[in-house]
């Protein structure tokens, strides 16, 4: 059993059971590809619910994409990947991902492929001041929590940050303490939430500390949250750190392994 899943090897074409919570793999298939199934079929029984045949074609489409994206992830984790001796040619890269995640080539290209569009869009982020002009039906959001007294100025202040070419989530949730972060405890962070959108021109400063993936853990039996190592976010950038940057990217990764 992986993941709380059995899986069966028979000779047929793979399929998920997601009720009883079963992969069925085709043991006529070379590795790498009963791999690719697997944890295509993995993001089926532990992410979805229902029965493709009985499903509209687009919802069907939106599943089997997701299962597309989850393998991509699982199958080449960024915090493997960041962690590996790259060589300087890219050839030798795809090769490089191809012996070491068990993968195919295109499998491997795409991955990279997408890693360095975020690595880029991160530097962008962090090079430019970006303004929060957004589509009018983007200003009605959810305000933060109310309180009052010391509880109020105990929670965190956190705004949502747009993109300039895509207004469907947020690029990054900016995050602020009041009376500084408690460096040694865990922040938990509702990250499905829609926050106030920030409402003026984003700099990025000495004080901003970006969160990574391998900051982040997620809490059993609380869907939709995350959980901020702060101790770790200190340890790289120090306690004089005032504002946190976690990246929604961060966030799929913490997800998806």
């Amino acid at each position: 059993m992986i993941f709380g899943v059995d899986v069966v090897y028979y000779e047929n074409s793979p399929f998920s059971e997601n009720e009883d919570k079963v992969i069925f793999l085709d043991r006529r298939d070379d590795y790498v590809e009963q791999r690719k199934v697997f944890f295509h079929e993995l993001c089926h029984v532990i992410r979805h619910s229902g029965d493709q045949w009985w499903m509209p074609e687009l919802f069907r489409e939106a599943q089997e994409n997701d299962a597309n994206r989850f393998a991509l992830y699982a199958m080449i984790p960024f915090y493997m990947f960041e962690q590996k001796q790259l060589p300087v040619n890219r050839r030798e890269v795809i090769s490089l991902l191809v012996s070491e995640f068990q993968t195919y080539p295109d499998f491997a290209k795409l991955r990279l492929k997408q890693i360095e569009d975020r690595i880029t869009v991160s530097k962008f982020m962090s090079t430019f001041t970006y303004a929060t002009a957004t589509p009018l039906n983007r200003e009605a959001t959810i305000n933060e929590s109310p309180a009052s007294g010391l509880d109020y100025l105990q929670q965190p202040r956190i705004h949502s940050l747009y993109g300039m070419d895509d207004f469907s989530r947020p690029h990054a949730l900016v995050i602020e303490q009041r009376q500084g972060f408690n460096w040694d405890e865990p922040l938990l962070l509702n990250v499905d939430r829609n926050y106030k959108i920030h409402n003026s021109s984003f700099y990025r400063s000495r004080h901003d500390a970006t969160v990574l993936p391998g900051d982040l853990s997620i809490p059993p039996d609380q869907r939709g949250y995350v959980t901020i190592n702060l101790s770790r976010v200190a340890w790289r950038h120090g306690q004089s750190v005032t504002r946190l940057i976690l990246p929604m990217e961060a966030v799929d990764d913490a997800i998806n392994f």
